[in-house]
């Protein structure tokens, strides 16, 4: 059919590692188009201001291409303002935003056709597909949807803002807010950790209290250099508790030895897609009900000199973890403070007047499914949801796309975080950059 040889729906990491791969592995001509309603490039992760803001993963480990694992590094090294290398050895972490430049580069360097527009609906037509935003349409031959997994995360009052915020990324979240007041921020993962940096950079004075089911503050990287992943062998057929036991005992083996745990979750890391792929949906389910909330804890860490912020917070006791959940909440006389009942693990009851409180849970386990065009997809039986929840139903790593039925749709693929109910790990960019080179491969292979 007439149109383009391949499009690209969200332009965020997912969506600008794949229009570079294309470029670099589709015919020379080849027309290419991304779609993105925001800023294409850094997308919603990398689109932070912020310079408090710092990538959770060293320089070396974030190059958009898989080829080329030193890309990044090797370009940040080369910026005026690239970031002193610490003093104990230790590798950079960049600011985000910076990240979000290389990212707008690399995309350009992709000469690809980018459109502003939300993709409401993908339709299949003759051998292709029609992608529509409104009156607007576009055909490709193949389309891969990269929109990403975060969602506004669900339960937000109807009066919500300014007393509660269910969007953390929203540019009014922290506005207004009294500076001797206390924030509430729900959920406490890497995101809560960027709220908290982002209220002290504005000069709020008041306490912060974090509040989750466990409340597990976000755990570090290693300090200095980093040490190499550490062998652990996760044979096929062991579900979640007993690759909970091994785990434990490699980490007691490290320790034994003079390594951090941090090598053994490092170690596991590569099997963690194989692991997922042999469970039974039982098992899956167990994980995800016992050991989701650990594993993400040890997989998802801080910068340095980000955790070394966090625990002189807690330290002053200017930050103030919780084990609980925000059972409640009502606006105070006058609407200028919020009066939140927070239900204690464990037992008993807290009450917090807070100034704002904000939810920042991350990506929402359902919410994705309003991301358009999601909705049109499952409405018109062109996809189906993985039995985890966690996802769209797909073949294999390569992302493509099982409709309701489960029957194959050839040149319609998912990449990212959409995947992640048949790979799990598919959220950070070593994965995704490998997931984008083999749709590449895929589309290059067929004329």
């Amino acid at each position: 059919m007439d149109g383009y040889d391949a499009a690209i729906v969200g332009g965020g990491f997912a969506g600008t590692a794949l229009a570079a791969r294309l470029r670099a592995t589709l015919p020379p001509g080849a027309r290419i188009l991304l779609l993105e309603p925001g800023e294409p490039g850094p997308g919603l992760a990398y689109g932070t201001e912020d310079p408090h803001h710092l990538l959770n993963v060293p320089a070396g480990g974030m190059s958009l291409d898989p080829d080329r694992p030193a890309d990044f590094a090797e370009w940040l090294a080369a910026r005026p303002d690239a970031p002193a290398a610490p003093a104990d050895g230790g590798p950079v972490f960049a600011p985000r935003r910076t990240y979000g430049t290389y990212l707008r580069e690399r995309l350009a360097a992709a000469a690809v056709e980018v459109v502003a527009a939300r993709v409401e609906a993908v339709e299949r037509v003759d051998t292709g597909f029609l992608l529509r935003d409104g009156a607007r349409q576009w055909p490709a031959r193949r389309v891969a949807l990269a929109v990403g997994g975060f969602a506004v995360a669900p339960g937000a009052a109807a009066d919500g803002p300014p007393l509660l915020e269910p969007d953390p990324w929203s540019p009014g979240a922290l506005r207004d807010i009294d500076p001797d007041s206390t924030v509430l921020l729900v959920g406490m993962g890497l995101t809560m950790v960027d709220l908290l940096l982002s209220l002290r950079g504005r000069g709020h004075r008041g306490p912060v209290v974090g509040l989750s089911r466990h409340g597990w503050p976000p755990l570090p990287h290693v300090s200095g250099p980093p040490p190499a992943p550490w062998p652990v062998e996760l044979p096929p057929g062991e579900g979640p508790a007993a690759l909970s036991r091994r785990l434990r005992r490699a980490a007691r083996a490290a320790a034994a030895a003079g390594q951090p745990w941090q090598a053994v979750a490092d170690g596991a890391r590569p099997q963690l897609q194989r692991i997922w792929a042999d469970w039974t949906p039982a098992q899956r389910a167990s994980f995800l009900r016992h050991g989701r909330s650990a594993w993400n804890l040890h997989r998802h860490r801080l910068a340095p000199a980000v955790a070394a912020t966090l625990a002189a917070e807690h330290a002053a006791g200017h930050f103030t973890p919780l084990a609980g959940r925000l059972a409640s909440w009502h606006a105070d006389p006058g609407g200028r403070t919020a009066t939140a009942m927070l239900r204690l693990r464990g037992g008993g009851e807290q009450r917090v007047s807070a100034g704002r409180i904000v939810l920042c849970m991350g990506p929402d386990a359902a919410g994705w499914r309003k991301a358009a065009p999601v909705p049109a997809l499952l409405r018109d039986g062109l996809a189906g949801l993985d039995p985890s929840g966690l996802g769209l139903t797909v073949a294999g790593a390569d992302g493509l796309l099982l409709d309701a039925a489960g029957r194959p749709v050839p040149g319609l693929h998912v990449l990212g975080p959409l995947t992640r109910g048949a790979l799990w790990e598919i959220t950070a960019a070593p994965e995704i950059r490998a997931q984008a080179a083999r749709i590449a491969a895929a589309w290059s292979a067929v004329p």
